[in-house]
């Protein structure tokens, strides 16, 4: 971590708590710019490039190993130009260079390592090295060396190697779309790519060698695929990998929350590092579980997980933070474990530190427990998920004893900007849970949220900014900003009513159309304003969050179930469909969102409207209520004030024509075809199950 006593170099004028933590190396860091670029080739110099990121372990570690060490600094200012760049803040950079790796039959990581010509075409790259030869990798001064050495001596054959490698990566983002849809097949190729990876033991996908990361995208695909074709195996899979996390160290049994991933396939050891993008996915998941399974386990983990996020990571400003450190006082993970002895001062029931796993010999470094609940041998979706009467209020007091000692430790640090696109996940999952507890808190935080965003991020033109912190806004979002908000703007238009919530869909949707459209079908991940990148990427890859583009098919479904007339929303789907074909035909384990998304074009869709003048609010969020309740993906629904319907029916064709009646009429449709409209819920039963 940054040493304070040395000279601060450019980065302690940025805003990035990643920059700021290089702010006193003696590496002679820049932010990506003009600078950078200019004196690199007036210099006639290397670029380094390093990518990473505030909680990002391995980058802590090389930060001490080489770039406080002054000999390495020594060579890294001599020979090249060091940039520093935070891969949350720009995600389309990072996916440029990421690739580029990946072409170099390199396996992508953080921090990712980059050398570049003058002109920011890539050379060579890999992720973390240590500062002498170990792990079987060469020590990184004598890749310093190497590289230095081969750019003074076969200058010509790198500079060609580097515009080859560009060519290649721009060609492989703009393909020929050929137009071939992929056929239903392939949702009953991806269910069976699950079941065959699936851990019946540990549960969770084995899709890795050694660790698990919360597949929280891929369970709410399986969850849909059960509500659509009746497999039980995928209510199984999702119900039982959902219970083993939640009882693993990946899950903090003390305060809430999931880590990034586990260190082992029994959930056990994790990563501690805390990110919002997996909280968010991870509480829709479970909201989208208890809706169809009426568990009330998993709706205890979900007031867990929110209780969490208001009380560690919410912002007195309105926005959401970033993440949280794997690492406290220099070690990993060293602020959620205990020693046996410690934590008997605080709980002695027996019953309890069995149920934590809790031994003098501990699970984890120098003796120290992760706490965790046993499953193994356990099928809880076959067995149900049972306690002793009495034992959840004992065991929520033992939570709040350790969660106030807890405090007292030095924390993790928190990493405090606000990413447009992770805040509107955590929009989606208050929505999730709004939807299926009814508890108007929730909805209310994710309106002070948006309205945040609305503030700072969000333009009157419908662009948008990406990050905000310590009063700066800045970088053009990327296409999950845009489409994330879009998202929420509809759905929040759906819970609450309000056509400020429409006619921001309206505008950013315009300003995406005009500033990321590819002529092959998806949306290119940057603005068309973006004037620093080699290449404009097109991505689907769901990764740690959704893609962009995936985010976008689900946005496709409901605008075109509501019958929106600016565009061909089914055509714009397809399109994207199309030209991930071969992906999602070969590697649809990687496309989770975006297969969800064409598994609901696959099915008919199914429209309820309500129309109403002069009603209680009780009554229209009854009405919701019950709408939510219906666990069916492929149905959309909307309910709207007779007025605000009037003025939307140029736009959403589902609304032309309907009218409140007497006071409130409903139209059950299929394929945006209605039945003669009903005028109260008693009638409407029968036909939605038509």
């Amino acid at each position: 971590m940054a040493n304070l006593s040395k000279k601060p170099n450019r980065l302690v004028h940025e805003k990035s708590p990643y920059l700021l933590q290089h702010a006193h190396n003696p590496v002679d860091w820049f932010p990506w710019g003009t600078e950078a670029f200019e004196k690199a080739k007036n210099e006639d110099k290397l670029i380094f490039l390093s990518i990473g990121y505030s909680t990002c372990h391995w980058c802590h570690v090389m930060e001490r190993e080489s770039f406080e060490d002054d000999s390495t600094a020594e060579v890294l200012n001599r020979d090249f130009v060091c940039i520093k760049l935070d891969r949350e803040e720009r995600p389309d950079i990072d996916k440029i260079y990421m690739d580029a790796l990946h072409a170099m039959g390199t396996q992508g990581g953080w921090p990712l390592n980059m050398f570049l010509t003058p002109e920011k075409e890539p050379i060579l790259g890999g992720t973390y090295f240590p500062k002498e030869n170990r792990y079987g990798k060469r020590g990184f001064k004598e890749v310093l060396k190497l590289v230095t050495q081969t750019w003074k001596n076969q200058r010509g054959e790198l500079i060609q190697a580097a515009k080859d490698l560009t060519t290649y990566l721009k060609d492989n983002e703009t393909r020929t779309n050929h137009g071939k849809v992929p056929g239903t097949e392939i949702l009953t190729e991806n269910f069976n790519r699950y079941w065959k990876v699936y851990d019946k033991e540990f549960f969770g996908f084995k899709t890795n060698s050694v660790n698990k990361f919360p597949p929280s995208m891929a369970l709410n695909f399986l969850l849909d695929y059960y509500l659509i074709h009746k497999d039980n195996r995928a209510l199984e899979m999702a119900f039982n990998t959902a219970y083993a996390m939640n009882c693993g160290g990946i899950y903090d049994q003390v305060g809430g929350g999931i880590c990034r991933y586990a260190t082992d396939h029994e959930w056990l050891v994790p990563h501690f590092e805390k990110m919002l993008y997996d909280n968010s996915l991870y509480v829709e998941t479970l909201a989208n579980l208890f809706q169809i399974t009426g568990e009330v386990y998993f709706l205890q983990v979900l007031e867990e997980m929110i209780q969490y996020i208001q009380r560690d990571m919410r912002l007195g400003i309105g926005g959401i933070a970033s993440a949280e450190d794997a690492d406290s006082e220099g070690l990993e993970g060293k602020f959620y474990v205990w020693k046996e002895d410690e934590i008997r001062t605080h709980i002695t029931d027996e019953e309890i530190l069995g149920f934590w796993n809790v031994t003098e010999e501990g699970n984890f470094e120098d003796h120290q427990n992760i706490l965790n609940v046993y499953f193994k041998g356990k099928n809880p979706y076959l067995d149900g998920i049972q306690f002793k009467d009495g034992f959840k209020e004992k065991l929520q007091k033992a939570k709040e004893i350790l969660l106030l000692e807890r405090q007292k430790r030095v924390r993790p640090l928190r990493d405090d900007k606000i990413l447009t696109s992770w805040n509107c996940l955590w929009i989606r999952a208050l929505l999730s849970s709004y939807e299926v507890t009814g508890e108007k808190t929730y909805l209310n935080q994710s309106k002070e949220i948006y309205e945040f965003l609305l503030k700072y991020l969000v333009k009157e033109d419908g662009s948008i900014l990406r990050r905000f912190r310590d009063g700066e806004t800045k970088y053009l979002g990327t296409l999950p900003d845009y489409a994330e908000f879009i998202w929420v703007s509809l759905r929040l238009f759906q819970l609450d009513g309000n056509k400020i919530y429409f006619d921001y869909v309206l505008k950013v949707f315009q300003y995406l159309e005009s500033h990321f459209s590819s002529d092959v079908g998806p949306y290119f991940e940057s603005c068309d304003k973006n004037e620093d990148l080699i290449v404009r990427t097109l991505e689907g890859y769901d990764g740690v969050e959704p893609s962009g583009n995936s985010t976008m098919c689900h946005v496709f479904y409901l605008l075109h179930s509501l019958g929106f007339t600016h565009g061909e929303m089914e055509k714009k789907a397809n399109s994207i469909f199309s030209y991930f074909l071969p992906e999602l035909t070969q590697n649809s384990l990687s496309y989770p969102s975006m297969i969800s998304a064409f598994q609901k074009f696959q099915t008919s869709s199914k429209e309820i409207l309500v129309v109403y003048r002069n009603q209680t609010e009780e009554k229209i969020n009854e009405i919701r209520r019950n709408l939510s309740k219906i666990n069916d993906p492929t149905l959309v629904w909307l309910v709207v004030e007779e007025t605000i319907g009037r003025s939307l029916e140029n736009v959403l064709t589902l609304l032309q024509g309907r009218d409140a009646g007497s006071g409130i009429r409903y139209y059950v449709c299929q394929n945006q075809s209605c039945e003669l409209p009903k005028d109260n819920w008693d009638e409407v039963i029968p036909l939605i199950s038509l």
